[in-house]
C-alpha cells in the first residue's frame, strides 16, 4: 500500500492530543463509523456501549491523568466528541460486556458465531543467539478491519518527563500497539478471547497498559502494566528488550500465561497456548492454529536448530516469513476473503519489524506483499 505517515508530537499531553486530533480529524472520524457500523452487524447495542464509553472518562482520568489529557486533546482538535474517543481507546473493554449483555439476553449458547471480532495478528520475536547481527527483533503482522489501514500512523513522541517513544496507532488512539522506546523496550500485541472476558465492568484499558509498557525504562516495569491488575478481557503483548530479553504475556481477565523462546524465536497468534483458561477464537479464525507455528519454522530455517546462527535470521529473512501466503486468504499475510460480506473484510493492515538495538523500525502499511518496506529510526 503505502508509507505510514509520521506525526511527531512534543508538549503537555493536551497538546499532543491536538496536535494528533488536528492532523487526523478525518480518520478519527472514520474509525469511530467504522467500528460503529461493525459491532452493529455483530448485534451489539452500540448505544449501551457508547455509555459504557462514556462512564470509563472518569475512569482513565483516576488511573491516568496524562493519558485522558490526552483523549480529551484528541477530541478537542479533531472534533470529535470525547465519549466516542474514548470509546475507541476503550474498545476492548466495552464490546465484551457488550456482547455478554446481548448473548444473555437472548439467552444464546456460546458459538462460532456468537463470539465477538477480534484483532487478528501474526507476532514473533528473535533473540540475538539467533540473528546475524546480534540484535533483538520484535514485530507482527497486524491483521484487522481492512478500512483502519488507511487511518494508521506512527506516532512519535519526544518528552522531557517520559522516554521517547516510536509506535503504530489507529488515529484518535493515544496508547501505540507496536513499537518501541528510546530504552530499547518494544512491545507487539495480538487479539485473544477467554470464556471470561467481559464478566468485570470496570479495568484499565488495554491501551491504557500499552501506554505505559513504552513509558518504562526498565524492562521489569515494562512488563508490570500488564501484570500488576487483573482485566476485563483478553490479549496477548509481547515485549522484548534490546538486551536480548523476550516474554509473552498471554493475558486473560484474572490470569497470565508466560512464553519464553524456544532457540531464540517466539512467536504468537490468537489462542491461548495454556489450558488454563477457555480459548475461544480458534472456533471463529481456526488459522491461528497455524500461523504463529508456520511463522516460527520460517525464521527456525535460518538458524541451525540449536539457537545459534548458522546463517541466522536478519531483517530480510523476517520480512520474507511475514510475506508468507500458506492458507490464503488466511495467511501470515492477510488478505481480504471475499466470499464475506464487505463490511467483514479483514487484512493485513501493517506489517513491522523493529530492531530494538537500533530503535528502529521497518514498516509497510497494508499486506507486506503489496510493496518494500520503509525505515522509521526513533
Amino acid at each position: 500500500m503505502a508509507e505510514f505517515e509520521r506525526l511527531v508530537l512534543t508538549g503537555t499531553p493536551r497538546e499532543r492530543g491536538i496536535e494528533h486530533g488536528e492532523r487526523f480529524a478525518e480518520a478519527v472520524a472514520a474509525n469511530v463509523e467504522t467500528y460503529r457500523e461493525r459491532f452493529a452487524h455483530e448485534g451489539v447495542d452500540v448505544d449501551a456501549m457508547r455509555e459504557h464509553a462514556a462512564e470509563y472518562v472518569e475512569y482513565v482520568e483516576r488511573e491516568s491523568p496524562d493519558y485522558a489529557a490526552e483523549m480529551r486533546g484528541i477530541a478537542e482538535g479533531s472534533g470529535v466528541d470525547l465519549v466516542d474517543v474514548t470509546m475507541l481507546n476503550v474498545r476492548w473493554e466495552v464490546i465484551y460486556p457488550a456482547w455478554k449483555a446481548r448473548t444473555e439476553a437472548e439467552n444464546e449458547a456460546a458459538t462460532a458465531e456468537a463470539e465477538p471480532p477480534v484483532d487478528g495478528c501474526t507476532s514473533f520475536g528473535v533473540m540475538p543467539c539467533a540473528t546475524t547481527d546480534g540484535t533483538t527483533y520484535v514485530g507482527q503482522n497486524w491483521d484487522w478491519l481492512a478500512p483502519i489501514a488507511d487511518t494508521l500512523f506512527l506516532m512519535e513522541l519526544r518528552r522531557d518527563d517520559a522516554p521517547d517513544v516510536l509506535a503504530m496507532t489507529e488515529a484518535g488512539i493515544v496508547g501505540g500497539k507496536v513499537g518501541v522506546n528510546e530504552h530499547g523496550i518494544g512491545i507487539a500485541v495480538n487479539g485473544l478471547i477467554s470464556g471470561d472476558d467481559g464478566s468485570e465492568g470496570f479495568r484499565k484499558p488495554y491501551h491504557v497498559r500499552f501506554r505505559e509498557v513504552l513509558d518504562a525504562e526498565r524492562y521489569d516495569d515494562a512488563l508490570r502494566p500488564i501484570l500488576e491488575t487483573d482485566r476485563v478481557c483478553s490479549a496477548n503483548v509481547l515485549v522484548g528488550h534490546a538486551d536480548g530479553e523476550l516474554i509473552d504475556l498471554e493475558a486473560a481477565p484474572e490470569l497470565v500465561n508466560t512464553i519464553y523462546p524456544e532457540e531464540g524465536v517466539l512467536t504468537h497468534s490468537n489462542h491461548f497456548e495454556t489450558d488454563a483458561v477457555e480459548s475461544v477464537n480458534e472456533r471463529r479464525g481456526p488459522s491461528t492454529l497455524y500461523r504463529a507455528e508456520r511463522l516460527r519454522r520460517l525464521l527456525a530455517e535460518e538458524t541451525d536448530g540449536d539457537g545459534a546462527g548458522a546463517d541466522g535470521v536478519d531483517s530480510a529473512a523476517i520480512r520474507d516469513a511475514l510475506r508468507d501466503h500458506f492458507g490464503r486468504p488466511a495467511s501470515i499475510c492477510s488478505h481480504v476473503d471475499e466470499s464475506l460480506p464487505e463490511i467483514e473484510h479483514g487484512q493485513t493492515n501493517a506489517s513491522l519489524v523493529i530492531d530494538l538495538q537500533e530503535r528502529r523500525i521497518l514498516g509497510q502499511r497494508g499486506p507486506p506483499c503489496a510493496g518494500e518496506y520503509h525505515e522509521y529510526a526513533l
